[in-house]
């Protein structure tokens, strides 16, 4: 038998019951099965319990917060792993250590070990056995800290058999209705399902009924909460192309000007992450941070965060590939982060109009995201990721039409890409995660010359 590949590697993943490219069944409580994830973990030896570790749910702003957590602690000379989803352009993304993406060898290897497991526990899912194999590769790197992202909700993620240091939720907005919830109230209980009894928990500003969720969570689970706006606020700075400041600092404490700050974490903070929802982020991660130096786990001076925020490099989130004209990539894929795309095009931006390339699923708001951008654009040119989840052009379409939209199509994000590459339109590529992966491929970024493999299943599309 011919040795496993990573080609063969990836084909077996995907092979297994994998909920990025198909749609859920409706019995989410059957198709999830934490006790399948445990049983997983103890034939590998469990372990995630060898390091300690940071879990961050939410439905946006989740994995943003969760590299800017990687990147402070990084500052410590600790060894620290990430794990996130989706990817962008290779799946190798999504586990890495001290900001190395775990190798092709390392993958195949992994892989072979879940097949073998996976011959004594049916029904293992493609995410299940990537985020065993995450866990495991960090505890053969012998990682100080692992930052987990949550993949789908929270309380039945394969991810929420941690214990964790602290819990982090940020915003929560209508997404994934059909496995969440139809409200707010449902898929905040369902954010919420990671907090854990009397680990401390750190939420971002939240909708009303979201918020009450967590904090009668929370306080039935005897977990401390720190709240963004109630213990933390922050206020924007300057914007340039580059980066953007704020100011952060925690609420009700005693000041005077000679003693403006009161908490040494309270001050002034860069990014290149541009959006006020990103200084949101970046305070979620500060307030997190605090939670764990104050809790002794951790100690970390006021210098390591601003030096990581600094350093903080997430790709696919207001992605400006060129300055002029404009060419931006986003990942934005539901209403509330379609809007806030909106808001920073015209902050960064101001006056421009926008040629939008657009592609979603077809469990989204299309018709929703392109009225919240239609203000902010000359035209539109739809197109499909590779993924069968992808809603076809033709669907799009006729959405843009009977708005009365000015509207083109072409069938692959290269295409779309192709079309815009020499003329002088400020051009804004949003819709899907898969859609800026395959854009960012298609604009030479993260192919073979960076070192970074891609898969074959987007090079090879045309």
């Amino acid at each position: 038998m011919a040795a496993m590949t990573y080609p063969d590697a990836l084909a077996y993943l995907y092979s297994l019951t994998n909920y990025e490219r198909s749609d859920p069944p409706r019995d989410t409580q059957r198709a999830l099965d934490l006790e399948r994830m445990r049983a997983v973990l103890a034939a590998l030896g469990n372990p995630h319990e060898r390091y300690k570790t940071i879990h961050v749910a939410g439905t946006k702003g989740k994995g943003s917060t969760a590299a800017m957590i990687d990147a402070c602690l990084r500052q410590l000379g600790l060894r620290v792993g990430l794990f996130t989803s989706p990817h962008l352009t290779t799946f190798r993304e999504r586990i890495r250590v001290n900001g190395a993406l775990i190798s092709q060898e390392e993958v195949v290897d992994l892989t072979q070990r879940m097949q073998s497991i996976a011959e004594h526990i049916p029904g293992i899912t493609t995410f299940e056995a990537v985020t065993a194999m995450g866990f495991l590769y960090f505890a053969q790197r012998d990682v100080d800290w692992a930052v987990i992202e949550v993949g789908l909700g929270g309380r039945l993620d394969a991810t929420n058999v941690i214990t964790p240091q602290v819990s982090v939720i940020t915003s929560i907005s209508l997404d994934h209705t059909r496995w969440l919830g139809n409200t707010l109230a449902e898929i905040a209980a369902e954010k919420a399902g990671i907090i854990k009894p009397g680990v401390p928990v750190v939420s971002q500003q939240q909708a009303t009924e979201a918020m009450a969720v967590i904090e009668r969570t929370a306080h039935e689970r005897n977990a401390p909460l720190a709240m963004l706006g109630r213990h933390w606020r922050w206020t924007p700075g300057l914007t340039t192309l580059e980066k953007q400041t704020f100011e952060v600092k925690q609420v009700a404490r005693v000041r005077s000007n000679e003693r403006p700050y009161v908490n040494d974490l309270e001050g002034w903070y860069e990014t290149t992450l541009l959006g006020k929802h990103q200084c949101e982020n970046a305070t979620t991660a500060i307030a997190a941070l605090d939670v764990l130096r104050n809790s002794g786990s951790i100690d970390i001076s006021a210098r390591a965060i601003r030096d990581g925020l600094r350093a903080t490099f997430w790709p696919g989130r207001f992605e400006i590939l060129r300055a002029h004209p404009p060419l931006i990539l986003d990942g934005a894929h539901n209403v509330d982060s379609v809007n806030k795309l909106a808001m920073t095009l015209a902050e960064v931006f101001p006056g421009r109009r926008w040629t939008f390339i657009f592609g979603c699923y077809q469990d989204k708001d299309a018709e929703g995201m392109l009225k919240a951008l239609a203000g902010r654009a000359v035209r539109w040119i739809m197109t499909q990721p590779g993924n069968s989840r992808a809603m076809p052009v033709e669907q799009l379409l006729d959405i843009a039409r009977a708005r009365n939209l000015k509207t083109t199509a072409f069938p692959t994000v290269k295409e779309a890409m192709n079309a815009v590459a020499n003329t002088a339109e400020a051009v804004c590529i949003t819709g899907s995660i898969a859609l800026v992966g395959e854009a960012r491929a298609a604009w030479g970024i993260g192919g073979t010359g960076a070192g970074i493999d891609v898969d074959p299943s987007v090079l090879n599309r045309t």
